[in-house]
């Protein structure tokens, strides 16, 4: 053989050792690293993908949140109108429609005609519209009730019809009846309409048991008993002058309506289902049940009878689980069979809204990035192949640049990873690949900026949070004559709730001014309506003045602030004085005070007629006052404390308030305080609050 043969024998025995070795590496190499950055861009893509339907479905929650505050601002409007009507004398007589008076051609108002707006579900299945009167409230007597007996009231009732009509009008099309009914049996609805059900008693109705017992705004899925189909009722009691019980006001909302059906369809899939899911608690057992209502008006999975709403299912059982832990996120399990992503967020009075999509239908692009390096992986193979067959001399040349090239851009996406994990937000990618990886590389340019403003909104929450404990006093009040004791917790960063202790001297007498108030919602605009409030209140109440007119001129300044928002607060106002054994107070929509005398060994509540602050302007508050004696107990305190809920749907509750403070009336006001804290803690456990917590205990020594 000769020389050169040899040579090149030794040549090609040489390069193929080296080329074969480069080349198993090569290509292993690729496999793996093509699985790893597969991986970890399809697991980051999914979470975006999860996190920007949890930020949806806060969105449609926050919208359908104002739109509940919404609502329950007009309800409670109309109740305070109904009270009103029922402290006036009754007005001049005027044309009274009874329901039974829409049922007959003969005796019905004549503007009645098909509303749209009111369809009726028939046993059939065919849909037809309900004849209302747009002009006339019908009038309605449970039965047995004597009409002789409530004329007074049916009477000043006439005063609604206004009202009903105004709030029917600006409320839109959601609006399906507003109405408002007496213990005594009298029940006003509008638009005016027939069709009750023989022996219909709106005091037997689920809305109305719920207020009543609640003694507080309460939202309920029910089947409506005029049109057969379901809607949320939302309902609230009022009082009359002297403070009893006089009856419930209402209002019926569209469940498409409340789940905006169209904007959330659009926007995910024709295949998205949303629903709102609940909890009522039973008064018995104080149980929850768990209730969920779809814009179909179709029985979600797992429910069972009672209209179809109440649903035991583990999906929901499960779903509601994690919301109880978290006001929002996401959950991955099977929908009617089909693997599904649920997302929620929290509304309002215990509801959530929900957003089920398939994953078939938002994981498209996660999976096809993934498969994209893949099988970018398995096509270097093949290169690497058909190079060592082209040219085995540059073998190693053409395997080390082969190299370079095909993972040089991966490496620098993964730089890029790592300098944003460390906090440099100013890393962009540039695109040169011309192909689907520019769609990785658009997609990480994309994201920093929401890291970044996410990071910026958490930091400003932080201050935010920072000021407003600020604005709260930093130590107990020392009065003469009194022990006197604060505390409050919020359930987010920031809050609305608020107490104060303001020093006051009016005429030589040295006074303390105690207030406590609570803002509708969370967050940074609920901080910064109590910072104003904060100011007005304590400007004011450096001034001359009785306790109704400083409360009447807060109300008034506040309004001007409040009246595009639809926000308002509750509030009690309550005034000491260092040589006076009485205590003197204005309630402005908040939940009465308690009293707690030993001697008696009874509680009383500091009652009194005020509408919140910021709903009218022009509302006159009254100022209230009683006889304190030594050794009494006065707790104010916000709605977060005895609406507390634990893992089991329980709920805390005034009676158990009540026993802390009479096991707990020798020990200082501080210790009462922190023994109410420690108990909340206990019976909450694991639970993440639901509301903000503040009270004040004031102990009388003198």
């Amino acid at each position: 053989m000769k020389l050169r043969w040899k040579y090149f024998l030794v040549l090609i025995a040489a390069s193929l050792v080296p080329l074969l070795t480069v080349t198993w590496i090569s290509q292993n190499a690729s496999r793996r690293l093509g699985k790893t950055i597969s991986g970890r861009a399809q697991n980051t893509l999914s979470y975006t993908v999860k996190q920007e339907m949890v930020r949806a479905t806060r969105s449609y929650a926050a919208f359908s949140l104002l739109g509940g505050q919404t609502t329950e601002l007009a309800l409670r409007v109309l109740a305070a109108k109904a009270e009103l009507a029922l402290a006036l004398p009754p007005p001049s007589p005027t044309r009274i429609y009874y329901a039974a008076d829409f049922d007959d051609p003969l005796s019905a108002p004549e503007d009645m005609s098909p509303s749209k707006n009111h369809p009726i579900r028939t046993e059939g299945g065919v849909e037809t519209y309900k004849s209302i009167s747009p002009n006339h409230p019908n009038f309605l007597l449970a039965p047995a009730t004597m009409k002789a007996s409530v004329t007074s009231d049916i009477a000043k009732f006439t005063r609604l019809s206004s009202s009903l009509r105004s709030i029917n009008q600006h409320y839109g099309e959601g609006l399906i009846w507003i109405y408002a009914s007496l213990e005594n049996g009298v029940h006003i609805s509008y638009p005016g309409h027939g069709g009750y059900p023989t022996g219909y008693d709106p005091r037997k109705r689920p809305w109305y048991e719920m207020a009543k017992q609640s003694k507080t705004i309460t939202w309920l899925p029910i089947v409506d008993a005029t049109t057969g189909r379901l809607i949320l009722t939302v309902s609230m009691p009022f009082y009359r002058p002297d403070g009893s019980f006089a009856g419930v006001a209402a209002m019926d909302i569209k469940i498409t309506h409340a789940l905006m059906e169209n904007e959330t369809t659009s926007r995910w899939s024709q295949r998205m289902s949303s629903f709102i899911v609940g909890a009522e608690t039973d008064p018995g057992s104080k149980k929850r049940k768990i209730w969920v209502i779809s814009s179909q008006e179709e029985s979600p999975p797992g429910s069972k009878t009672e209209g179809g709403i109440y649903s035991q299912s583990p999906e929901i059982v499960e779903l509601f689980r994690r919301i109880k832990n978290n006001k929002s996120g996401y959950l991955d399990m099977p929908y009617n069979g089909v693997d599904s992503l649920w997302a929620y967020a929290a509304m309002i009075a215990n509801q959530y809204f929900v957003i089920v999509v398939p994953k078939s239908v938002i994981m498209t692009l996660p999976e096809e990035v993934g498969q994209m390096f893949v099988g970018y992986a398995k096509d270097q193979t093949t290169i690497t192949g058909v190079a060592v067959v082209l040219a085995l001399f540059f073998v190693g040349i053409v395997a080390f640049f082969t190299s370079r090239l095909s993972t040089g851009h991966i490496l620098t996406i993964i730089d890029a990873w790592k300098r944003l994990a460390k906090g440099d937000f100013s890393v962009r990618l540039k695109s040169r690949m011309k192909d689907e990886r520019d769609q990785l590389i658009q997609a990480f340019n994309e994201i920093v900026p929401k890291i970044e403003e996410h990071m910026r909104m958490s930091n400003a929450l932080g201050l935010a949070q920072e000021v407003q404990q600020s604005l709260l006093p930093q130590s107990d009040p020392s009065f003469p004559g009194f022990d006197i004791a604060g505390a409050s917790i919020y359930c987010d960063e920031t809050g609305g709730d608020y107490y104060d202790f303001i020093e006051t001297n009016r005429g030589g007498q040295a006074g303390l001014t105690v207030v406590v108030g609570d803002v509708s919602g969370h967050g940074i605009s609920s901080a910064l309506l109590m910072a104003t409030a904060r100011a007005l209140i304590m400007l004011r109440s450096s001034m001359p003045g009785e306790a109704a007119g400083i409360i009447n001129d807060v109300n008034r300044y506040l309004s001007l602030d409040t009246a595009q928002t639809g926000n308002f607060m509750t509030f009690f106002y309550c005034e000491l004085t260092e040589r006076e054994t009485e205590v003197r107070w204005v309630r402005a929509g908040h939940d009465p005070a308690l009293i707690y005398d030993p001697a008696t060994d009874a509680f009383e509540e500091l009652k009194g007629r005020g509408l919140a602050l910021g709903l009218d302007d022009a509302f006159e508050y009254d100022a209230f006052h009683r006889r304190i004696e030594p050794g009494q107990v006065i707790m104010i305190g916000t709605d977060g404390i005895w609406e507390m809920h634990n893992k089991a749907g329980e709920m805390f509750g005034k009676e158990a308030l009540m026993q802390i403070i009479r096991n707990n009336q020798t020990v200082s006001a501080r210790q009462i305080v922190d023994t109410v804290t420690e108990a909340l803690e206990r019976f909450r456990g694991d639970e993440a609050p639901e509301d903000d917590i503040t009270m004040v205990v004031i102990k009388v020594d003198r």
